[in-house]
């Protein structure tokens, strides 16, 4: 059942006024649509009463559906919806810019809201926008229904018919007989006694604490500002509210009436925060100590540099690409300096041993984003899994903050399938928990993907068969990624606070790897077997990852061949690559026992991927000599008893 409020008007020449009461109307009926292109998104239309409606549909539906409607003018310059579109907002019109306003607009457009509602399911709520003569009718159905309205944005909006179509010589002699007509007026006098134009009916609207912004240019002769919006605004504040107006100086196109949109990007952002229906009742990110730091730093010295750190699904294009886009386009006077620093097949631990080359040589980043939860599944069978995924954690926000403590870190958390199993049964991911330890101890902003994905996957909002497809998203999960992450951007960059250096606590574990490196393969003192290829390649024919093929790497292949390397840590391990033919490696740490590890991944028979075993691990610090040999037997799947090492990690 959808709720449909009766409007009563009090009679014309005494002004109106709309009462809710709340009746239960029947929900309407499915209504047939024709389907259509528009700037590339569906466009599903249809008619009600004999008026053109449609809906535009996003690729990806934001969660709760919400939506923006659009009074009027749908094609003019519609940069605001295809960038509302693409965040996944749907776009409402219906065809009623004829009547100017009038109570059988308004009729029209209940019937509208109530279609919408029921048949697509779309947010109680909605951004009221309209375009110049669409004020009318949006102003005055907010003031009939003032509960249903989030936001609205207005371009130069009409705000009293007296203004436009009265005064404006181009179109009043076409425009004002309809207003007579459309209103029911007898003649002039009646119409220029009504007080029901948008103008004068501020009240409702200022009550509902309605946010309103409205561009405009101050040299608009078609609908000048200062008996519209600026006549609006100050009404408002009389009745204690306000009006957000962005204004160019003046424009030469179509008497000042038309000019390049200013700040399109914030309008986009304002109507978004105004609108988003929060998933579950609640959002998945996490702002803590938030990013004043960088936002200082983009805005002030118009400079930054940011850091994209993870694995494949950082590595891939898709939503890195997105938020390079959304970074330019809020921060458009700031050059930055995007580094893409993803590696397939790594997660939190080599992370932690390769910050010091593939992120800190450049120089401390403003801003990173640091994701792992996915591929510190890869230590699922590990006895100590969760120890491995917050030491690896721990060490690069830790190194982080020990290069540069105004280092804003997020951290993400990407879905897993096997993670959407483990919250049906009621526990939660150890990847992400872990992680989620280091982000509340050192304040860092973190966004939970993986359960907002499973949320709306229950709700039935889309499916991972069919939607996201795998653990690297579909075009669809990368952009819903995006999305996600663009509102918590939007939210920590609107809290209020000053950079300021952020703290250091002391460690969660004092194992972690915040003192992570890379050693010297040449001084390895290798022994029988094992031999130094400068420029190591497979000749297996089996696919490699770029920057682990074609480089120097310590190579044996037969049981019983090693190498010993002198250090100074607490834990050391190796960066292997793992193809079809990995072997077992045993390690001695100071002559005491030998520890196995079988170095065979599932994705071995296809690739040399990129691996990280961890030796030895919480020894005291001080000087140490890691024994490391080939084991003679083999996994069963393995063709044989191969280990190449890539780096030395020292920690």
């Amino acid at each position: 059942m959808c709720m449909i409020a009766v409007a009563l008007a009090l009679a014309a020449g005494g002004g109106e006024a709309y009462a809710d009461t709340n009746a239960v109307a029947p929900a309407p009926a499915p209504i047939s649509v024709q389907v259509s292109d528009w700037n590339g998104f569906q466009k599903q239309s249809f008619v009600i009463n004999g008026h053109l409606a449609y809906v535009v549909i996003p690729k990806i539906a934001a969660p709760g559906k919400p939506w923006v409607w659009r009074t009027s003018f749908p094609d003019y310059m519609p940069v605001v919806d295809l960038a509302l579109v693409r965040q996944g907002w749907h776009i409402g019109y219906i065809e009623v810019l004829d009547l100017l306003g009038a109570d059988s607009a308004l009729d029209l457009m209940d019937q509208y809201y109530a279609q919408v509602r029921t048949q697509w399911g779309l947010a109680e709520k909605m951004a009221l926008e309209p375009c110049s003569r669409g004020g009318l009718p949006a102003y005055r159905y907010a003031t009939r229904h003032p509960e249903r309205v989030a936001c609205i944005y207005g371009d130069v909006p009409v705000m009293d018919f007296k203004s436009w179509p009265l005064h404006w010589w181009q179109d009043k002699d076409a425009q004002w007989p309809n207003v007579l007509r459309a209103y029911g007026f007898k003649n002039d006098a009646d119409a220029m006694a009504y007080t029901g134009n948008p103008i004068d009916q501020l009240a409702p609207i200022a009550k509902a604490k309605i946010p309103i912004r409205h561009v405009i240019c101050l040299s608009d002769q078609v609908v000048p500002p200062e008996q519209n919006t600026l006549e609006a605004k100050r009404r408002l504040r009389k009745l204690g509210s306000d009006l957000e107006v962005v204004s160019v100086k003046e424009s030469n196109e179509f008497w000042g009436h038309h000019f390049p949109y200013p700040d399109v990007f914030g309008s986009v952002r304002f109507i978004m925060d105004h609108t988003y229906v929060l998933p579950q009742g609640h959002e998945y990110f996490q702002l803590r100590d938030g990013l004043a730091n960088c936002r200082a730093k983009f805005e002030t010295e118009k400079r930054g540099r940011v850091v994209f750190y993870g694995g494949s699904i950082t590595f891939n294009p898709g939503w890195r690409d997105e938020l390079m886009q959304y970074l330019r386009e809020r921060f458009p006077q700031t050059q930055f300096d995007f580094v893409a620093a993803g590696i397939p097949s790594l997660g939190s631990v080599p992370h932690a041993f390769r910050l010091e080359r593939d992120v800190l040589a450049g120089g401390p980043p403003d801003l990173i984003f640091v994701e792992a939860a996915v591929n510190d599944h890869n230590y699922d069978s590990y006895p100590k899994r969760s120890d491995l995924a917050r030491r690896g954690m721990e060490g690069v926000v830790r190194h982080l903050r020990l290069a540069d403590p105004t280092t804003d870190i997020v951290e993400l958390h990407f879905a897993h399938d096997q993670d959407l199993t483990t919250y049906r049964d009621g526990k939660d991911s150890y990847t992400i928990a872990a992680h989620e330890q280091v982000a509340a101890r050192y304040g860092c902003p973190s966004l939970d993907l993986s359960h907002e994905v499973s949320d709306r996957i229950n709700a039935g909002e889309f499916t991972w068969a069919g939607d996201f497809r795998d653990i690297h998203p579909s075009p669809y999960g990368q952009q819903l990624y995006a999305n996600s992450l663009t509102r918590m951007l939007d939210a920590a960059f609107a809290a209020p606070g000053g950079p300021r250096p952020h703290a250091l606590p002391k460690p969660l574990d004092k194992f972690s790897y915040f003192n992570g490196r890379f050693g010297s393969l040449t001084e390895a003192r290798v022994g029988a077997g094992f031999t130094l290829d400068p420029n190591w390649k497979p000749t297996d024919g089996r696919a490699t990852r770029d920057g682990f093929v074609n480089v120097p790497a310590l190579v044996a292949t037969a049981p019983g061949a090693e190498f010993e390397y002198a250090f100074t840590g607490r834990g050391v391990g190796l960066l292997i690559t793992s193809g079809p033919d990995a072997g077992i490696v045993e390690s001695s740490v100071d002559g005491v026992g030998w520890k196995a590890i079988d170095t065979f991944t599932p994705w071995s028979p296809a690739l040399h991927l990129p691996w990280a075993i961890m030796l030895a691990d919480g020894l005291s610090g001080g000087h140490h000599t890691v024994r490391v040999r080939i084991a003679s037997g083999h996994n069963p799947q393995s063709t044989g008893t191969a280990l190449r090492v890539q780096q030395l990690l020292l920690n």
